[in-house]
């Protein structure tokens, strides 16, 4: 299993970094890089990743609340994508996904680890750090109200 997500996740990186490259540069084939980069990341990549989560972790909540942000990364990273196509709905997704990562994803996040002395210092760290990125992520949005 390890060697198929490297594997997933080598031709994935490369098929993203090269179609970013062929983008910025204006060459041929940068549009069909990025996307079949982007959903063997979204439809490959990441199941897997939640597959391996599912089969490490003793707690049954932890698997969710892993499996919730990495889908919410996901819808995020595929928001990206769609703004960088030029296709329609990136901004929803991408707003959407940090809307819900930041005021219920890292609520969930911090409530559900806090009680665990063991690992009470690192999910307040980690809590901290996740709502400033996703506070960051929001704060860049010009929303028009």
């Amino acid at each position: 299993m390890k060697k198929t997500i490297y594997f997933i996740a080598l031709i994935t990186t490369f098929l993203i970094v090269s179609g970013s490259l062929f983008k910025i540069m204006h060459w041929p084939g940068a549009a069909v890089m990025i996307i079949l980069g982007s959903f063997s990341f979204a439809f490959l990549f990441i199941p897997l990743i939640i597959l391996k989560k599912f089969k490490e972790e003793s707690f049954s909540k932890d698997q969710i609340i892993y499996s919730i942000g990495i889908i919410l990364g996901t819808v995020l990273g595929l928001g990206f994508i769609f703004k960088i196509m030029h296709w329609p709905m990136a901004t929803i997704l991408m707003l959407s996904s940090i809307i819900l990562f930041n005021f219920l994803y890292v609520p969930a996040y911090f409530i559900s680890r806090y009680n665990r002395d063991e690992l009470r210092y690192s999910t307040v760290i980690n809590s901290v750090m996740m709502f400033s990125f996703g506070s960051i992520l929001f704060a860049m949005f010009e929303l028009h109200i």
